[in-house]
């Protein structure tokens, strides 16, 4: 007669402490990709959103001679009802919205109106993007990091705009350090 084995089937502990630690492994490699991946959707929501804005801006300008003082006067729906700023620059500042990651803003600059929109937190508050309209410029966006007169960015230069966005540093004002976009 054989005896019957009282174990019932099941795991032991020491494979369920294999698995959980597999998972573990898997989300600690998983995770950073999938933040980058998050943030580079934010990026290109933001890029187009400024793309939006050079055009509107320069269809403005064909037609009345100026470029506008307001976002109102674009035919570019821009929803965000908030007006947190990402820039603090006295009464050079027109026009400002906002929502919970980026604050958007029209700048009056010496040679026309500038697009600000800046990371208002997270990892990366205080990067964002530029774009000049106006005599001097050619409306082509770059990348900027903020060093002051805002919301700063508080990171080591370069981990915005070079490491996750591909920009090549180009110059640094007061304010803010700037990158050419590929």
């Amino acid at each position: 007669m054989q005896k019957e084995n009282s174990r019932t089937p099941g795991f032991t502990l020491i494979e369920l402490l294999v698995v959980i630690l597999i998972i573990g492994i898997l989300a600690a490699v998983a995770l950073p990709q999938y933040q980058k991946a998050v943030e580079k959707s934010r990026i290109t929501q933001a890029l187009v959103l400024l793309k939006a804005l050079r055009q509107a801006a320069q269809a403005y300008h064909m037609a009345n001679g100026d470029f506008p003082t307001s976002f109102d006067e674009l035919s570019v729906d821009i929803p965000w009802t908030g007006n947190e700023k990402g820039i603090v620059m006295g009464s050079s500042i027109k026009d400002t919205r906002s929502n919970a990651a980026w604050s958007l803003q029209l700048y009056n600059d010496i040679d026309g109106k500038v697009f600000y929109i800046t990371r208002l937190g997270g990892k990366y508050r205080g990067g964002g993007f530029a774009i000049s309209m106006g005599s001097g410029a050619i409306g082509r966006i770059v990348c900027t990091e903020r060093i002051s007169h805002g919301v700063t960015f508080d990171l080591n230069a370069g981990d915005f705009c070079e490491r996750v966005v591909g920009g090549t540093y180009s110059l640094s004002e007061m304010s803010y350090r700037q990158y050419a976009l590929p």
